[in-house]
């Protein structure tokens, strides 16, 4: 058998090479179009795998072939002396990154149609997780705003609400001090009130005793001198209880003012400070000590 004789040409050579190899691209696609042929118009009825081990190719092999088919840019010249695992990697890979320019694992700028199967692999799994990422962030992003607007309506709403008012009344220090101090001047008061009561009814019984004494006129001048002279003593004693019974009217009727505000919740805290700024707690002491020393003085 006589072999073809090569040329010793260079030249001749590297043409010859480019064709043989543009054939082997091209063969690649033509292969993928008949198989996809055959599947699609259902030539061999059902039995497509069966056909394809019969013409000596391996299941996954024929869909390697009809997947280069499926992109037919991929039936470049230029292309040709690819092999089928490359063209493969470009057939399964975005249309659009065929002609960006990447950095290699060795540091190599190339266009993925200059790159090896291998790179080509790896591009894809940094396009991959980059995809990941940015639909991660899109993700977070999208929550961010949600939980933006989700806030800026809790704060309109926060804004628009009337503000809640929460009412709290405090009681004086001295407060349960006057209450107290009232009810001793009120019980005191009851008690001078009984003692003026009596003083009259006594002066009363006096009068009529001294008129008859004075028309008797077989008693002793000196008897109704000592009357009237009890008598002029008795009166002071009374008026001075009457004025203290005026000025412990005056001061229990303050306190009762003091304490019907506070019982009544009044709200306005002015109107209670000025009813206190008029209550001298030093008089009031001074009033009910004078008013004991009379009781005590006067024996009741």
């Amino acid at each position: 058998m006589n072999e073809l004789q090569l040329s010793d040409d260079l030249t001749t050579i590297e043409t010859e090479i480019k064709s043989y190899q543009n054939i082997a691209g091209q063969s690649i696609f033509e292969i993928g179009r008949r198989l996809k042929h055959v599947k699609e118009n259902d030539l061999v009825h059902g039995e497509f795998r069966n056909w394809v081990e019969k013409i000596g190719l391996s299941k996954s092999s024929a869909n390697r072939f009809m997947k280069i088919a499926d992109n037919p840019k991929l039936n470049d010249p230029s292309l040709g002396h690819l092999g089928t695992s490359v063209l493969y990697e470009l057939a399964t890979l975005d249309e659009k990154e065929h002609d960006k320019v990447y950095e290699t694992k060795s540091g190599e700028n190339k266009k993925v149609t200059e790159m090896s199967q291998r790179e080509i692999q790896e591009l894809k799994k940094q396009l991959k997780q980059r995809e990941e990422e940015k639909s991660e962030l899109e993700s977070q992003l999208e929550q961010a705003q949600h939980s933006e607007s989700i806030a800026r309506k809790q704060l309109e709403d926060e804004e628009n609400k009337e503000p809640e008012v929460v009412e709290r009344y405090m009681e004086p220090d001295d407060y349960e001090t006057a209450k107290e101090q009232a009810k001793k001047l009120s019980r005191e008061k009851k008690e001078l009130e009984q003692k003026v009561k009596f003083y009259e009814s006594q002066r009363h019984k006096e009068e009529p005793v001294v008129e008859k004494q004075e028309a008797e006129q077989d008693k002793p001048i000196d008897a109704r001198e000592q009357i009237n002279r009890d008598s002029r003593a008795v009166e002071p004693e009374v008026r001075r209880m009457m004025q203290y019974e005026t000025s412990a009217n005056a001061l229990v009727s303050a306190l009762e003012e003091i304490i019907d505000i506070h019982d009544r919740e009044i709200d306005d805290f002015e109107v209670f400070d000025k009813v206190l700024s008029t209550l001298n707690y030093k008089s009031l002491k001074q009033a009910q000590e004078k008013i004991n020393h009379f009781i005590k003085v006067g024996g009741y």
